[in-house]
């Protein structure tokens, strides 16, 4: 069986998630591209010398982009 894709919404004033868009704190919740349980957008992003760059997912790094942007590593 395939893994599913996965969408998530999130406010981005507090990071609340939601699996459904909704307004919060008066704006409307951005959709992410989470991608499929295991995918490489779920991992943190690393710089070249393999350094932890940040905790979150690429998928939020680089949600303002389109995926085919996104750097993978």
């Amino acid at each position: 069986m395939a893994a599913q894709h996965r969408t998530v919404y999130m406010c981005e004033v507090c990071l609340t998630a939601s699996d459904t868009q909704m307004m919060h704190h008066g704006r409307l919740m951005i959709e992410c591209d989470a991608g499929s349980p295991g995918d490489d957008r779920t991992q943190p992003l690393f710089d070249a010398a393999g350094r932890l760059l940040t905790h979150a997912p690429k998928w939020w790094v680089f949600r303002h982009r389109h995926t085919s942007d996104t750097p993978s590593h």
